[in-house]
């Protein structure tokens, strides 16, 4: 695959709308391009006397490469805006989430012959939560045959930025989005908000934390995740998304049409034996419906497995550690010098540091001899690696 600054080459790019995503695309794009990244953001521009904002007619005019990455309802408007000012061979390309709204002027963009017209769903928040974006996945959505520039200028942002790529054509996408995030979030947002309903007198989710069950701390992070990481009117536009289109409320209604059978299934088996009872051969049946051979089944319990250890691990003893330099043989280097302190170590995780070129591990260790924890610190930092104690002393 051709690296992104030799795709880009004397090319300007310009980006239109620079929150979160925008901001991660400037940071990642100015890296790889011989000209700085043309931005336009009027918002950020009446709050920002510094921000480098340019007009939306300036970017089309002197951008050869333009990423939309404005608020998803804005981006018909923009388009609308723009098409008549499009040139011969310039490359536009969203990051939307949802392509419903604005489908169709892409493709009538596209029969124009004049632009070329690319479509990205980056399926992750940006840096710092998560972290990092490795290994996240990136899909590239196939508008039509003659888009093969935008696609190439598109899988080379994601490979730089380290994500997975994904290909699938731009009218199947919403569908699919529909079940794999709208679908989620109204999932998410009703367990939160029943978790908020039905909590005991006095009781936190905090420390009801502190008698959970494996299968409670799965479903947990789940919620968790979007109640911390993702903004509330992003989350209420991917259920609006979900609601957007008949087959959208169709996936909901069948899902409340499954909990309300779970429900009345669940009343006619409680006063039952067990040979008698209906829910257990409608769990058998819901779960042979989308995995008949059991492989996925398999997977996950693999995986959830991991996961629930690896939780447990930290959470008896750790340790954080944030290295100044990431370099070849650093993690070598640290656990020498634990060696020589006796930590026994059962879980290791790297995580990007907020600091460029630094790298942060969080250590699970084993209970063992009594820790000199001035001793670690100072030979630890004789390689530039700080311990934060803080995390240390459980």
């Amino acid at each position: 695959m051709e690296n992104l600054l030799d795709i880009i080459g004397n090319k300007t790019v310009g980006v239109i709308g620079v929150g979160k995503w925008g901001s991660q695309l400037v940071s990642t794009l100015e890296k790889h391009s011989k000209h700085a990244i043309l931005q336009s953001d009027p918002v950020r521009a009446k709050k920002e006397p510094d921000f480098a904002h340019v007009s939306l007619d300036e970017i089309i005019e002197r951008a050869e490469i333009v990423i939309i990455a404005s608020p998803q309802d804005a981006i018909r408007g923009i388009l609308l805006e723009v098409r008549g000012k499009l040139r011969q061979g310039q490359i536009i390309i969203d990051i939307a989430s949802s392509k419903r709204s604005f489908a169709d002027v892409q493709q009538n963009i596209d029969d124009d012959g004049r632009a070329i017209v690319g479509s990205i769903h980056p399926m992750s928040s940006p840096p710092p939560n998560p972290p990092s974006l490795r290994g996240q996945n990136g899909i590239i959505c196939h508008i039509s045959d003659r888009l093969q520039e935008a696609e190439t200028f598109a899988k080379a942002l994601f490979e730089t930025m380290e994500m997975t790529i994904e290909t699938m054509r731009v009218a199947e996408h919403d569908r699919l989005m529909d079940v794999i995030q709208g679908l989620p979030h109204v999932f998410q947002l009703g367990a939160l908000a029943t978790l908020g309903n039905t909590l005991p007198d006095g009781r936190t989710i905090q420390n009801v934390e502190k008698f959970q069950s494996p299968n409670f701390e799965l479903t947990l992070l789940s919620i968790g995740r979007t109640a911390s990481a993702v903004d509330a009117n992003l989350q209420a536009s991917l259920i609006m998304g979900l609601l957007a289109s008949p087959a959208g409320e169709r996936i909901l209604e069948q899902s409340i049409a499954s909990m309300q059978r779970i429900v009345e299934l669940g009343k006619h088996d409680r006063d039952l034996p067990t040979t008698e009872r209906l829910l257990p051969a409608f769990i058998e049946a819901t779960r042979k419906k989308i995995d008949p051979d059991g492989s996925w089944r398999e997977r996950m319990r693999v995986k959830t497995n991991v996961i629930i250890q690896r939780l447990g691990n930290i959470r008896k003893k750790s340790l954080t550690l944030i290295a100044n330099k990431d370099h070849i043989g650093l993690l070598k280097q640290i656990c020498t010098i634990l060696e020589r302190h006796d930590i026994d170590l059962n879980a290791i995780d790297s995580l990007q540091s907020k600091k460029p070129d630094s790298v942060e591990f969080e250590l699970g260790r084993k209970d063992g001899t009594p820790m000199d924890w001035d001793a670690l610190e100072k030979d630890l930092e004789r390689i530039e690696v700080v311990l934060k104690k803080a995390e240390t002393q459980q």
